[in-house]
């Protein structure tokens, strides 16, 4: 609730006494000459919220100026349209976009530089900004920005004097031990590509060797290995209806990886004390590295002059210091300016809620997953279901993993679409 109110008091649109976002910002398109749409995956919450009450400030300063937000339903659904968009030449002027949906929009020279339509990126998160980097060039502002974090039940730990193991080893070793000390898994997972990415990336794992896709390395197997004993041993809970913050109060629960996005859910949905901590390294010696998600902001070149001279300043906008500190506290997505960690917004926020704090220390240890124009494909339909193969059909993770290798290189070679 603070942080809706802290939106409201610095955006200036006290929703409570007048019309919703999306209807003011229709009433400043209509007034409009230049109409720049915004495409996006947002369903709805926190981030749809946040974005439009962004696009309302933006839209008061601009003279027969506006962008609009056209939600497109899901990412998936969002990419599968622009693709549709190309083949009737009816694109948006500006989209959110994945790392891969960006090296598949360029095999169509789809996309304009961000440097060269004027927008500075100075400050921006370094690692961010080199995920968006092609051949040398930003191709997309980073956005909405979330890292996996270690959420924790502060009362279990407590109860059994445990620490938050700062170490795999630490971790499966805890686990194992509250799990048999309450009579149930309290390690809880999503059986999915980014719950696997976390123990992949600990081990060491890459998933580009020599310019190739690996995704059957012996890090891969151990990753996979790892999670299906846990199950079998009976210290890690495979979640398979809902988000994890949504099963809450249906067992003993300890431990989980999760994405920083979720953290109102999870603080929402928790009875219990709640902890956020960085993740678990492979040594002590620093925290894990946690899978980057979330999308940027593209601008395509079949825009008009008038509306890529709107997205030029509605990039800029996005990128100051105040969007950012308001976005991101208002989201749970990680400020991707440094400017935004000085802002009084941003501070007061983190004052208050320290564990945001931990948020962004996680944040600069960092992976993020392959810029392949194919990779939404064998993220979700192969390496996903070699996942949940292993995980709950109790196939072998190496066989699995075989299998999903062949089918990305079938997918990459053309062999198959």
């Amino acid at each position: 609730m603070k942080k809706a109110l802290l939106l409201v008091a610095v955006l200036g649109v006290v929703l409570a006494q007048q019309a919703k976002p999306e209807d003011v910002i229709k009433e400043q398109c209509a007034k409009a000459k230049v109409v720049a749409e915004l495409w996006h995956g947002f369903t709805g919450g926190a981030p749809k919220a946040a974005l439009e009450n962004l696009v309302v400030e933006f839209n008061k300063g601009q003279q027969g100026r506006c962008v609009r937000p056209v939600p497109q339903g899901g990412y998936r659904d969002l990419s599968t349209k622009i693709k549709a968009a190309f083949a009737a030449g009816k694109v948006p002027a500006m989209a959110q976009a994945y790392e891969n949906n960006i090296a598949l929009y360029l095999e169509a020279k789809a996309l304009l530089p961000i440097e060269a339509l004027g927008v500075k990126l100075q400050g921006v998160n370094l690692s961010f900004l080199n995920a968006v980097r092609f051949g040398g060039v930003v191709y997309g502002v980073p956005f909405n920005k979330s890292i996996q974090v270690l959420y924790y039940n502060k009362d279990l730990l407590k109860k059994h004097g445990a620490k938050v193991p700062a170490s795999l080893e630490e971790f499966v070793a805890t686990a194992k031990r509250l799990s048999q000390a309450e009579g149930g898994p309290v390690y809880w997972f999503q059986p999915d590509a980014s719950t696997f990415a976390y123990f992949f990336f600990n081990l060491g794992g890459s998933y580009l060797k020599n310019g190739k896709l690996v995704l059957n390395s012996k890090e891969a197997v151990e990753a996979l290995t790892l999670l299906q004993n846990g199950v079998k041993e009976g210290w890690a809970k495979a979640i398979t209806s809902g988000y994890i913050n949504q099963n809450l109060g249906s067992g003993p629960y300890a431990f989980s990886v999760d994405t920083s996005a979720g953290y109102t859910y999870y603080r929402q949905g928790a009875k219990f004390d709640l902890g956020v901590a960085t993740l678990p390294g492979r040594t002590k010696g620093q925290p894990g590295y946690g899978l980057v998600q979330g999308t940027n902001l593209v601008v395509f070149r079949q825009a008009s002059k008038e509306e890529q001279a709107v997205a030029k300043d509605f990039l800029q906008f996005v990128l100051s210091p105040r969007a950012q500190a308001v976005f991101a506290t208002a989201t749970g997505y990680v400020p991707v300016s440094e400017g935004a960690l000085k802002d009084p917004v941003y501070q007061a926020y983190a004052a208050e809620n320290p564990d945001y704090a931990t948020i962004v220390r996680q944040s600069r240890y960092a992976k993020f997953e392959p810029a392949l124009a194919e990779w939404e494909q064998i993220r979700f339909d192969l390496l996903g279901q070699a996942i949940k193969e292993a995980i709950l059909n109790k196939a072998d993770p190496k066989a699995a993993l075989d299998k999903a290798q062949k089918l990305a290189e079938d997918l990459l070679s053309g062999k198959t679409r």
